[in-house]
């Protein structure tokens, strides 16, 4: 099994990424543990605008759902430590409940539900979700004792991903709607990586 260093890669990245205006920023403690609360998707109006950035950054959370919900069950059902089990269960409802509305709000303005597959057009926030089969594959092949360790570092890039996604759309976008959720899905995977690094080092 390959090594994984998606948590060097997400540490330098985080360390790098500008916020957008209106996000605050400034050193963080690791929260002591306790699975995020999920919040439902604000209400959506089809009378506001949008543009391509509202429509990208949508399509391109449909495409994380997938693999991280798959990442997620697993989880759920192999590790052997609580606070992941928690963690991973607590996410993956808020995530399908995401989910739901994100593939709602498409609807509403007829567009695809997934990105165009051309990777020269998402070269500007970090690409086609990096999470597919040969991750998913890794963590379901992967030893008892190395189990946590492997969803974690994978979690932790796959989260650090739909951050670049946000603040994308908090820097372009237009839809009120879709810019909240956004400052949500900033907030929500900032602390989430936060607290899985915390757990890795741990």
């Amino acid at each position: 099994m390959k090594r994984f260093v998606l948590l060097a890669v997400a540490l330098v990245t985080l360390a790098a990424c500008d916020a957008p205006p209106g996000v605050a920023t400034g050193p963080t403690s690791a929260p002591s543990f306790a699975p995020p609360a999920g919040s439902p998707p604000p209400p959506f109006s089809e009378t506001d605008g949008y543009n391509d950035t509202d429509v990208m950054f949508l399509q391109m959370m449909t495409a994380q759902y997938g693999p991280a919900s798959e990442l997620l069950k697993l989880a759920a059902e192999r590790s052997a430590n609580t606070k992941v089990r928690d963690l991973a269960a607590a996410m993956d409802v808020t995530q399908a409940d995401e989910l739901v509305s994100v593939q709602k709000w498409l609807g509403a303005w007829a567009k695809p539900l997934t990105p165009a597959a051309d990777p020269n057009l998402h070269a500007g926030h970090g690409g086609l979700p990096a999470t597919g089969p040969e991750e998913v594959k890794a963590l379901r092949d992967a030893p008892a004792a190395e189990f946590d360790k492997v969803f974690l570092n994978l979690l932790i890039g796959h989260q650090h991903q739909a951050i670049e996604y946000a603040r994308l759309e908090l820097t372009s976008g237009v839809n009120p709607t879709v810019l909240e959720f956004a400052t949500r899905v900033d907030s929500s995977r900032t602390a989430q990586v936060t607290m899985m690094l915390g757990m890795v080092s741990g």
